[in-house]
């Protein structure tokens, strides 16, 4: 099992990019927040996180696109 991830609970692994965003309105810090229904939807066909900016300031609050790595097929080779 991998190393648990701190914000959302998720275990860290090769396909899944815990690493931390920048706000695109304020360039501060953001976290991950829990999806909505529609960007369940949404990742089906295209890779996207949501995120919250951590500046009160700021409140922003939306879909980023994500990277994800494909994992390595190993065959029986």
């Amino acid at each position: 099992m991998g190393i648990m991830n701190a914000a959302g609970g998720r275990p860290d692994d090769a396909g899944y990019s815990s690493g931390g965003c920048a706000c695109p309105r304020c360039n501060g810090p953001a976290s991950r927040v829990p999806r909505r229904f529609i960007d369940l939807l949404m990742s089906m066909f295209i890779s996207v996180s949501r995120y919250r900016c951590r500046s009160i300031y700021c409140g922003w609050e939306g879909n980023l696109r994500v990277k994800r790595h494909p994992l390595l097929v190993r065959g029986p080779w």
